[in-house]
This record gives structure tokens, C-alpha cells and sequence, in this order.
């Protein structure tokens, strides 16, 4: 049986995939959450990035969208092991707080990070294993 691909997705694509408003764009994004051939990374973080505002708006299908596809993933990093190195990947490229949380998560499991942010964002270059469904 082949290996199937770890992948952490961005809150970028879970958002484009519940409520993203450019039809091509939210295909793709939904497409990365149902291939069979990945298995997902998760994190804390990204869980407080996405759900709490669905859940405080009663958005009940975009709240069920992101508790199916994290009851999926198959490892969670630890958060508190993810902020020194996540301080020091932001330091040299640049990245947010999140972005950097989410990179350092895909890094640590060796898994590809998949976004729908903009290819020139800092995170194509943080992190060779980061592709764009931009």
C-alpha cells in the first residue's frame, strides 16, 4: 500500500473550503481536504484560528466542515513545543504568529504545507515542502 502524503493544511484553505467566495479556489481547497491519499496534521492553534467564530455565529455547516475534517487528522503536535522554533522561523522570514505556528507544525511532522494564500507570501519561503492552491 503506498505511503499516503502528510499534510498540514493552513486555516486558509479549511476558511476558502467552508465559506470561500471564489468557486475555483474553494473546489481546490475541498478537493485537498477529501483526497484519500492524505493524512492530516493538526494543531491547537489551528483549531483556535477557525472555529470559535463559526461556533460564536452558530455557522452550524462551517463549524461541522472543520470538526469533520479535524476528527480526521491522524497527528496533533504540541502546541508549547511549537513557539521557540515558530519565534525563530517568523524572526528570519518574516511571517505572522499563526503562519509561523502552522509552518513550524508542518516542519516538525515533515509534512507539506498546503495554503490558499498568495504565492509571494513569506511562507513559500519558509519552508520548501509549502505549496499554494491559490
Amino acid at each position: 500500500m503506498p505511503t499516503k502524503q502528510l499534510t498540514f493544511l493552513d486555516a486558509s484553505v479549511l476558511i476558502n473550503a467552508a465559506r470561500g467566495s471564489e468557486p475555483a479556489r474553494k473546489m481546490r481547497a475541498i478537493s485537498v481536504i477529501g483526497d484519500p491519499n492524505r493524512e492530516f496534521v493538526g494543531s491547537q492553534y489551528l483549531k483556535l484560528e477557525v472555529l470559535p467564530i463559526a461556533v460564536l455565529y452558530k455557522k452550524k455547516k462551517e463549524v461541522a466542515l472543520y470538526e469533520r475534517y479535524f476528527s480526521a487528522v491522524i497527528t496533533w503536535v504540541d502546541p508549547v513545543s511549537l513557539i521557540v522554533p515558530a519565534y525563530d522561523l517568523a524572526c528570519q522570514y518574516g511571517l505572522g504568529a499563526m503562519d509561523a505556528l502552522h509552518l513550524m507544525a508542518a516542519m516538525t511532522t515533515g509534512a507539506e504545507f498546503v495554503s490558499a494564500e498568495k504565492p509571494t507570501k513569506p511562507i513559500y519561503s519558509a519552508y520548501a515542502s509549502a505549496v499554494s492552491i491559490y
